[in-house]
């Protein structure tokens, strides 16, 4: 109900004013609430003024911007950069602000270019024969009755006052377009942050081309026409280009003369077009793979590197139809390299001969070897073998490349096929001698007839490079002889070399020998390595002492009565001598023990005697233990032997007896309570240091009396003689007779 009262009353106050007459408005307000200017330009925005804003007053003009825009005292606005700015012109009287009035001013970037990007069109220069080649066909295709010429002239008015035509002159660039095709088209502003960037395409003639959503250029049908491209905020600003409606290629077809083109070597490539009436019969090369084959503009196809390759040829026509051809990209042998361009080789023998085909890449790397005299030499895989001495070549020759073949030197050489040594066998001489050595070499006709000695005992015998052998010391050394052609043939002579005697010694100027016994006396031989060791050897009385040559040089003495003689040793070798004295006795009984007993403390004492006419300087001897009941007891360190070994170590001139308290019992261990002993003498050794040893079956046992801890000795036990025991403990304890 609110609403209707409003609406009525509304209504009556319109009609109310309609019936009044107009009276006159106080008006002072821009025109325009807004302008847009470009860079540069210059605006003049209009001030409405009326009723006491009429006439009267001053007007001033400020801008909030003075970057964007600037005002003139008349309120000229100069646009200077892009922007916004706010204009206000203020009335102004007696000076009283009486009315102000506000303007936007927008200034704009002026668009100064456009520019259509080729990068996905078949764009041709205006000076391109073969473009301006099919313009002209077009031309003369077409109908001259229906020719139009752009000034309305008659074709007849159309030539120069001579009489010549006017020549046809193209200034813009040619788009070519196959029929039915679109094409994008897409184009940019300069400079690229003008206020507004849109762009239009036209062209004079739909019926030839025509645009299709905006962006895209349709080919109708083949001809010819106009594309412009235009601001929209600037139409002025234009780029033109000619459009060329063609028949397009339907398919190409690369022909090759060959399938394959070696790296370094070029061939010829053609594109054949379907439909052969297309109108541009003319393709783009590229190579998939320029690291193996490149291909330039006129289709010639060069090859880098082995291996595959596809090859492109694309329809110029922009109708994007594609021509492939696969290609095999093959590798030539370069070079030869031989290990080695001299080779000696022996008749018989063979050298393998390394060669490197380059490079390694190529796809036949095989060679053929030839020999230039095979009676000389053979070859076979590399193999050089020599059949008789001579001169010739090898030839290594590539299969893929003859061209490429590499020459080796062939000496063919005679080799030694044995060394004989002419010196008799058996060569023997003395040490710090020497003896020349002959040889033959084999056979005569050896290239090289040189030859090394060596010795493998050079501590023997050594050799010079003449065959010289020098005696170092006694043995037996072999000598070697080496080809010095390689053959590796050998000769070797085995030589001996002697060590002469130089003296013979007797160890002593006296040896005792037993009466009825034997002794054998070994001389030294000087030097030690002396080769003959052999001695003769002779007695000044045999009836007393007999000698023979036992072995090489041991004389074996035997005593045949009580006395002396002189015996004398001479060897084989350069008849030296050597004498000494040998005394036949009894000595067998020499040393006796006198007594032997136990004293009150348990301790074993002895005395022995020296009856011999001989100076005797220590005595040895055992001591059996057994107890008051007459039995063996263990008196051993050991543990386990019921005896003991024992010495006495003084001098014993002939006559003298032994001293308390100087006899050493090796391990003897008081065993408790002792009942007897029995003590056998088993040696004895003479000053000269000549060590006598009693066989057992001449030596005597000699019992001790029993112990005084049971008063009068009872009756002496049968007991065997001491048994032999060869442990010995080397622990001495010395005890004596009181």
């Amino acid at each position: 109900m609110k609403r209707k009262l409003a609406a009525l009353m509304v209504l009556c106050m319109i009609c109310l004013l309609a019936a009044v007459p107009a009276l006159a408005a106080d008006v002072f307000m821009y025109e325009d609430r807004t302008m847009t200017l470009f860079e540069g330009d210059e605006g003049y925005p209009v001030i409405l003024r009326d009723g006491k804003f009429d006439t009267d007053g001053t007007i001033s003009y400020t801008v909030n911007n003075k970057k964007i825009c600037s005002v003139d005292s008349d309120g000229t606005i100069h646009a200077l950069a892009r922007g916004t700015a706010i204009v206000t012109a203020s009335l102004n009287r007696n000076g009283k602000l009486l009315k102000k009035t506000s303007i936007q001013i927008t200034v704009s970037r002026r668009v100064t270019k456009v520019t259509l990007s080729t990068k996905n069109l078949q764009v041709y220069e205006p000076d391109d024969e073969y473009i301006l080649e099919l313009l002209g066909l077009t031309q003369e295709a077409a109908d001259p009755a229906e020719t139009v010429n752009p000034d309305g002239l008659e074709p007849d008015e159309t030539q120069e006052p001579d009489g010549t035509e006017d020549p046809f002159i193209l200034t813009n660039r040619v788009i070519v377009l196959p029929a039915g095709k679109s094409a994008l088209l897409n184009a940019v502003c300069t400079p690229e942050d003008a206020t507004n960037r849109k762009i239009l395409f036209e062209t004079d003639d739909v019926g030839v081309a025509k645009i299709v959503n905006g962006k895209e250029l349709k080919g109708v049908e083949c001809g010819e026409c106009d594309l412009t491209i235009s601001s929209v905020q600037n139409p002025e600003v234009t780029e033109t280009f000619h459009v060329l409606v063609i028949e397009p290629v339907k398919k190409i077809t690369v022909d090759a003369p060959f399938k394959s083109v070696s790296a370094g070597g070029s061939m010829q490539l053609d594109a054949v077009f379907t439909p052969d009436t297309a109108t541009i019969q003319k393709v783009t090369w590229t190579s998939r793979n320029p690291k193996i084959a490149t291909v330039d503009e006129d289709g010639v196809v060069t090859g880098l590197t082995k291996g595959r390759v596809t090859i492109d040829a694309k329809a110029a026509d922009g109708s994007n139809v594609v021509g492939s051809v696969v290609l095999n990209v093959t590798q030539d042998v370069t070079d030869i390299v031989v290990g080695q361009y001299d080779v000696t080789v022996a008749t018989g023998r063979s050298v393998q001969l390394k060669v490197n085909v380059l490079p390694q890449s190529a796809n036949d790397r095989s060679v053929t070897w030839t020999s230039s005299d095979e009676s000389i030499a053979t070859v076979r895989n590399g193999q050089i073998t020599g059949r008789r001495a001579g001169e010739c070549y090898v030839t290594c020759t590539s299969n893929s490349n003859p061209d490429i073949s590499a020459d080796v030197a062939v000496s063919v050489i005679q080799m030694v096929t044995k060394i004989t040594f002419q010196t008799a066998p058996g060569l023997s001489f003395p040490v710090h001698t020497s003896q020349q050595l002959d040889w033959e070499v084999y056979p005569e006709d050896a290239t090289i007839k040189d030859v090394t000695f060596r010795s493998l005992s050079p501590k023997i015998a050594t050799v010079d490079q003449n065959g010289m052998v020098t005696a170092v010391s006694r043995g037996q050394a072999k000598i070697v002889a080496t080809a010095k052609d390689g053959s590796g043939r050998q000769g070797t002579y085995v030589v001996n070399v002697t060590q002469p005697v130089e003296g013979i010694e007797l160890s002593a100027d006296t040896y005792y020998v037993q009466l009825d016994g034997t002794l054998d006396i070994r001389p030294t031989i000087l030097p030690k390595n002396a080769s003959n060791q052999r001695v003769h050897w002779s007695s000044s009385d045999t009836y007393t002492a007999s000698v023979r040559t036992a072995g090489t040089n041991t004389g074996r003495v035997t005593g045949q009565r009580e006395g002396s003689a002189t015996l004398t040793a001479t060897t084989e070798d350069g008849g030296y001598t050597a004498t000494t004295e040998v005394l036949v006795d009894d000595f067998n009984g020499a040393v006796k023990v006198e007594s032997s007993w136990i004293d009150k403390n348990n301790k074993i004492k002895l005395s022995m005697w020296n009856t011999s006419n001989q100076t005797v300087r220590a005595v040895y001897f055992t001591v059996k233990c057994y107890d008051t009941q007459g039995y063996e007891m263990v008196c051993n360190k050991d543990g386990e032997s019921t005896f003991f070994e024992g010495s006495y170590p003084m001098e014993l001139q002939p006559g003298d007896r032994t001293m308390h308290g100087r006899f050493n019992f090796n391990g003897y261990e008081e065993p408790g309570t002792l009942g007897y002993v029995i003590v056998t003498v088993t040696g004895f050794e003479f000053d000269n240091g000549q060590k006598w040893m009693i066989p057992e079956d001449d030596r005597v046992p000699c019992q001790s009396i029993f112990s005084d801890h049971y008063g009068e000795p009872a009756s002496r036990p049968e007991t065997d003689e001491p048994e032999d025991d060869d442990d010995d403990n080397n622990v001495l304890k010395e005890d004596g007779i009181g």
